[in-house]
């Protein structure tokens, strides 16, 4: 792709914005959706010579950015709520985190994420997109290059493993 970021951000906003209101509504974040993808925008400006080879490319690498600003708020919030309980955290069959998370849920997640990225690449790109930004299947497998198949097949693996990382029985 040779558009400019701000082309391609331009052109992917209404289903940034889709996903991001899909994931807040989740969370207990004190963030919009407008705020979050806004925030996204900010966030990818000092990267501006960053180059996508599809929209889908995009899409994974913002997926990834929206997780970590809102890992950096989680952190944030339990920066200033140190005495507050943990809820469990549950799985869906399609997203991370049916109920409301709270900084703790979110930052357990993050690090369960960030273990499932060392041991498979794919699978926590396909976590991200599904659980983060709330992608199908078709629009994962499209962004990764690879059948639908294979995303249910990786996203069954990863959820086993976040299952198993965050303590809970799948």
């Amino acid at each position: 792709m040779s558009e400019s970021l701000a082309e391609v951000f331009a052109a992917a906003y209404p289903d940034l914005l889709r996903l991001a209101h899909s994931r807040l509504a989740r969370e207990q974040a004190p963030i919009s959706a407008v705020t979050l993808v806004n925030e996204l925008f900010l966030d990818l400006q000092p990267r501006a010579g960053l180059s996508f080879e599809s929209r889908g490319a995009f899409m994974a690498y913002a997926a990834r950015a929206m997780r970590s600003l809102l890992v950096d708020m989680a952190r944030e919030r339990m920066a200033e709520k140190r005495e507050a309980d943990l809820l469990p955290l549950t799985l869906a069959h399609d997203v991370v985190g049916t109920g409301l998370a709270r900084p703790e849920q979110m930052l357990a997640l993050n690090q369960a994420f960030e273990s499932l990225g060392r041991i498979d690449e794919r699978l926590l790109r396909v976590a991200e997109m599904r659980a983060v930004l709330g992608m199908d299947v078709p629009e994962v497998a499209l962004a990764l290059g690879v059948s639908q198949p294979t995303v249910k097949r990786d996203w069954q693996r990863a959820k086993a493993f976040l299952y198993d990382a965050l303590g809970h029985a799948p």
